[in-house]
């Protein structure tokens, strides 16, 4: 078997293998005894991974089993990375990594007779961003976030970052097996998006520059401050980080901040790319590219979640939760002149912008 065919097995598995079973008590007596926490624990919302909130006197923390189909060179490079963040920018609103006893910033720990990798991190309180207060003041903070992100992660670039990830949207072909979960109306317009994507898109991405990016801003991914709803206070889970290029990370950020109901729909994107464009300047070879990286994203949101909840129909409510509104979103910025959302990217990234 090829390294591409190996690793696109590993992908499928970790899409499809279930997240590990960890009951209260076992995570209580892991908690304990790897990292020394004691205290009220509760489990949370997990796509791939298993995770549980702990509060214990030196704070809270977040206790992760990561999936088993999980390769455990990618699991160290998500755990590395947020290590050399916060090396790099010790200011910034990610989780930082808490070593275990041994000192190692992973555990390895055998529950159920399956041997389980184990990553703790600071909780960083807040509500996630669907349930804030939208402005332009924080579409620059949140660009300018992400931006301070991908610049401390500027030099990092481990072989494990080199990996195969479904939801690559520098390689969303690999979606294309998965058109037939689509709902009938749905299919056409992604087909068109991937075909589109493959002839004109996917051929230019190779000259781009690239770096180690986050991969996954999406609103549940930023935290925001309890009291007001209207400051950054984290941007969390690092697990689809990969090498790719820098524009990638905007597509896929940018997919989630489309305002289908607002006289202009592309004031949050427009805010959002000014503010990133002021600390990591857009080449013009990404700015024609970003819409349709943007467009492609969505397409490809809405393929994989409606795969996945065939897999699990047990969780679909969670897995769809987003379905509705980015496949109106999709349908709301295909309706735009032609043409108009590059430029409004390049109007966005003028001196002037902010």
């Amino acid at each position: 078997m090829s390294d591409t065919a190996k690793s696109a097995s590993l992908c499928a598995q970790l899409m499809t293998t279930e997240v590990p079973r960890v009951s209260l008590h076992e995570a209580e007596r892991v908690a304990l005894d790897q990292y020394g926490l004691r205290g009220p624990i509760e489990q949370l919302d997990g796509e791939r991974d298993l995770n549980f909130l702990i509060r214990d006197s030196r704070g809270a923390f977040v206790m992760k089993f990561v999936n088993p189909a999980e390769a455990r060179e990618v699991t160290r490079f998500q755990t590395d990375a947020l290590v050399y963040i916060e090396r790099q920018g010790k200011h910034l609103p990610v989780p930082r990594v808490l070593a275990a006893r041994t000192g190692d910033f992973e555990a390895r720990v055998l529950i159920a007779q399956q041997a389980l990798t184990v990553r703790a991190v600071s909780y960083l309180d807040g509500i996630p961003q669907n349930l804030g207060t939208p402005s332009v003041a924080l579409m620059h903070e949140l660009g300018a976030t992400l931006a301070q992100v991908n610049l401390a992660l500027k030099g990092f670039a481990p072989p494990a970052a080199h990996r195969y990830l479904l939801w690559d949207v520098g390689h969303a072909e690999r979606v294309r097996p998965h058109l037939i979960f689509l709902d009938q109306a749905q299919r056409p317009l992604v087909t068109t998006l991937l075909d589109h994507y493959e002839r004109q898109v996917k051929p230019r991405l190779s000259a781009l520059r690239a770096q180690v990016i986050h991969n996954d801003l999406n609103p549940h991914n930023v935290i925001l401050d309890r009291e007001t709803g209207t400051r950054v206070a984290a941007i969390i889970d690092f697990g689809d980080a990969l090498y790719a290029p820098l524009v990638n990370e905007l597509g896929t950020a940018l997919s989630y901040q489309f305002d289908a109901d607002a006289t202009d729909p592309l004031w949050r994107i427009k805010a959002f790319t000014a503010a990133y464009n002021a600390h990591i300047p857009l080449l013009p070879d990404e700015l024609n590219i970003l819409g349709d990286l943007i467009a492609t994203r969505m397409a490809m949101a809405i393929t994989i979640a409606q795969w996945r909840a065939s897999l699990y129909p047990q969780n679909r409510a969670y897995i769809l939760r987003n379905l509705s509104v980015t496949w109106r979103n999709l349908q709301g910025l295909m309706a735009l002149p032609s043409g108009a959302l590059t430029q409004s990217l390049i109007d966005a990234c003028t001196p002037e912008a902010l």
